[in-house]
């Protein structure tokens, strides 16, 4: 460690003294994040990209959502994102940030030379439902993409019309149905534009296909979709979601609805 590294440790273990914290991803104490989760965060050379398929759709066709994601749901990211969601811990959006600016960057890529000539690609960030923001008094989305480095214009437009019920007991084809319908579009502000949505974690993709098909109802084209991080383990039904069975697909489904979240300080399932 150089002396500008050992100068910011001292500060931080004064810090400590006066304002005890512990560790977002581990619980240690004195630190916002300890060294070993933060070596934890370094960010992939390349993003994991995977398709998002509606229930019923043929497999690679033209319904397909493509996903750009960062990490998977697990161990130390997700426990700072649940921090962060849960626990209004703000001091992880940074780190989360930059590695969801990696699935957004290899998003732009893919996506960008496929425009037609003289469109703009704008980001899209997934809404939070008016409880969820009541709640929390922000959207975590909207904390990570801060942080994600270069990036397009953003758009605005999208909104929740109704609340969907509780998923957590919920097949993937039930989850679908109670989030369909749930998004809708801001009179004409997304016409004509062409977007990425962003979104934190992705369990089946419900969200994101529901927020696709309220975007295009309000005359917008959607490109694809990036995330922080993705979880392949997804249940169809209720005897696979009970059982031992995984889907090998990703169909539309829907992690639980924020609003519905057990409030913070408790731990949730997303």
């Amino acid at each position: 460690m150089d002396a500008r590294g050992r100068l910011i440790e001292a500060m931080l273990d004064g810090l400590a003294v006066l304002l005890p914290v512990e560790c977002a991803g581990c619980g240690t104490a004195d630190r916002g994040i300890c060294a070993d989760c933060r070596s934890a965060l370094v960010a992939p050379d390349r993003a994991g990209r995977h398709l998002l398929v509606a229930p019923g759709a043929p497999a690679s066709g033209s319904g397909d959502l493509p996903l750009w994601f960062a990490v998977g749901y697990e161990g130390v990211p997700k426990e700072i994102l649940h921090a962060l969601k849960e626990s209004a811990r703000l001091d992880g959006a940074r780190p989360l940030g930059r590695l969801l600016g990696v699935a957004v960057a290899d998003a732009l890529e893919a996506i960008e030379p496929r425009l037609p000539a003289g469109a703009r690609l704008e980001t899209l960030v997934v809404p939070s439902s008016r409880s969820a923001f009541r709640l929390r008094g922000y959207n975590p989305v909207e904390s990570l993409l801060r942080w994600a480095g270069p990036q397009p214009h953003r758009a605005t437009g999208l909104r929740y019309r109704r609340t969907p019920r509780d998923q957590a007991s919920l097949g993937a084809d039930e989850r679908w149905a109670n989030l369909s319908g749930s998004v809708e579009a801001v009179s004409t502000r997304l016409e004509g534009r062409h977007l990425l949505l962003i979104d934190d974690v992705v369990t089946t993709g419900a969200t994101l296909l529901e927020c696709r098909r309220a975007a295009e109802c309000g005359g917008a084209s959607v490109w694809g979709a990036a995330a922080l991080a993705h979880t392949a383990k997804v249940k169809r039904t209720n005897s696979e979601l009970h059982g031992d069975l995984v889907s090998q697909r990703v169909y539309g489904g829907g992690k639980g609805a924020e609003s519905n979240r057990p409030r913070l300080g408790r731990r949730v399932l997303d």
